[in-house]
């Protein structure tokens, strides 16, 4: 079975999105060299206003602009959640100061729309979409900052923003575009007040906290796991898992999805610092704790002269495949082949289901068939629609059915509360989303356990709409599995 990552890299994109204002802007990743803190800047005389100034990077000149001045929008004092994007035009780099630096996230193709023919701020022929997220309510538009920053070729060596003069600044520069074999790229995060980094090439994307389902019988540091892109990705606490104070989840609090080696997982940490460069001159072995300290620290770097300590991990040697095997990806898109392959051979005798709740009675659905799990949305009521269709909800965009199973089985209606959610089904091609009293769990049993529907049941569900009944603990517990293509019906037709 394939990966589909390389697959993948046609279908989507990778994006580092920030903040300019109260608008949020995304550009691609690769043309960003690193992410750093606003560092001293030097004053370049008789330099355009958008012309912050030059800075000593490793030695280099960066000339740097105020990405705020660039857009016309009113200058702003740089503070903490200031940072500066060097961004990689031509093999030349150039230093844009942004408010805040958001996330590093993947969106799928699909989910880019045109700009639209009016924008605030940016010159349209700068920008190359918009993305639509969180239902419609975060907008990022994409920055096509290469083509914003390249010098025309009109012979007067000039960049929308951006003239000789700053050409010059960077001169230095410009002369060393390509990364050196000597420095490590990192991804900095902090746990407890310490500061850790894993390097760039293990993590793939940087997401919020998304609502993640429990698993039952797992270890202490697994929060659970959550639906992306139709694949399981397990959740790892690492303040859990390094013994440290439980913390609640906060605004600041990230996810790094990470190649651990031989699978993909989660990583959850309290706040994600900087992407940055540091020459392996200053990285240090590990201190020599323990064999297993010593396995998941890849070394120590040292900066500022060692008044900032920053321990570098190893994904791979922190939690084996093993120590996971309550959780299994349904499509291999998380475990490399050797893994893909044992993992099919084992649910081949198993069924993994995505079960939630309406009244008492507890229901599941293939997890192959679900696309996310969302809390409830506003919902469009359709005139003249069929009584169990709640009306229509904006996904990112695309709009989408919501069908009320309770009103779908003749069951007393129930106000909407804070455990409502709206699951998400794809089945042949074709989205629908479920309203239900409550999500339970993401569960895989053995398949012998899965016993054909009686007759009829007492809580007056048609049993065409069941394909079987789970009986676990001893038949204390029972689930009903739904045939969903019965259920939903009403759309394939």
């Amino acid at each position: 079975m394939a990966t589909g990552i390389n697959n993948a890299s046609f279908t989507e994109r990778q994006l580092v999105t920030f903040l300019l204002g109260e608008d949020e802007f995304g550009i691609d990743i690769m043309n960003v060299k690193e992410i750093i803190r606003v560092p001293d800047i030097t004053r370049v005389p008789n330099a355009p206003c958008y012309v912050e100034g030059a800075c000593n990077l490793r030695g280099n000149v960066l000339p740097i602009i105020d990405g705020r001045i660039w857009f016309n929008m009113e200058r702003k004092a740089k503070d903490e959640n200031s940072r500066v994007l060097v961004i990689d035009v031509d093999g030349k780099a150039t230093g844009m100061i942004v408010d805040k630096v958001s996330e590093v996230m993947r969106v799928s193709m699909a989910d880019i729309e045109d700009t639209p023919q009016i924008v605030r701020n940016v010159d349209s022929d700068y920008l190359k979409g918009v993305v639509k997220l969180d239902s419609g309510n975060r907008l990022v538009m994409l920055l096509d900052v290469v083509r914003a920053l390249r010098v025309d070729n009109d012979g007067e060596g000039r960049i929308r923003g951006q003239d000789e003069s700053l050409h010059n600044t960077g001169a230095m520069l410009y002369s060393t575009g390509t990364e050196s074999i000597d420095e490590e790229q990192l991804v900095s995060f902090l746990l407890d007040e310490e500061e850790y980094a894993i390097g760039i090439m293990q993590v793939k994307e940087i997401i919020r906290t998304p609502q993640i389902v429990k698993v039952p019988n797992c270890e202490d540091y697994i929060e659970g796991v959550v639906s992306i892109r139709n694949n399981l990705l397990p959740i790892i606490n690492l303040r859990t898992y390094f013994g440290m104070e439980h913390m609640d989840i906060n605004d600041y609090t990230r996810i790094l999805v990470v190649d651990m080696g031989n699978f993909t997982a989660g990583i959850m940490v309290d706040k994600v610092l900087e992407v940055l460069r540091v020459p392996k001159s200053i990285i240090q072995p590990p201190p020599k704790f323990s064999t297993q300290s010593e396995e998941q620290l890849k070394g120590v770097a040292k900066l500022n002269d060692g008044k900032r300590m920053i321990l570098m991990l190893e994904p791979s040697k922190l939690i084996s495949l093993d120590e996971i095997s309550g959780i299994k990806a349904t499509d291999g898109i998380y475990e490399q082949d050797e893994d893909e392959k044992r993992t099919g051979r084992q649910m081949v005798d198993e069924e993994q289901l995505v079960t939630f709740k309406i009244d008492s009675v507890e229901y599941g659905v293939k997890i192959a068939n679900v696309q996310e799990i969302n809390r409830m949305t506003e919902v469009t009521k359709i005139p003249r629609a069929p009584y169990y269709i709640e009306g229509i909800v904006n996904l990112r965009g695309n709009v989408i059915p919501a069908l009320n199973l309770r009103k779908f089985f003749n069951l007393p209606e129930k106000q909407i509360t804070d455990a409502t959610r709206i699951i998400i089904i794809d089945f042949n091609g074709k989205r629908t989303g479920i309203v239900v009293d409550s999500v339970s769990e993401v569960l895989t049993f053995e398949k012998t356990l899965i016993e054909a529907p009686p007759d009829s049941l007492s809580n007056g569900v048609d049993t065409d709409y069941v394909e079987g009944v789970g009986k676990l603990n001893e038949g204390k517990r029972m689930i009903l599995i739904l045939d969903i293509s019965k259920v939903l019906n009403f759309i394939i037709k």
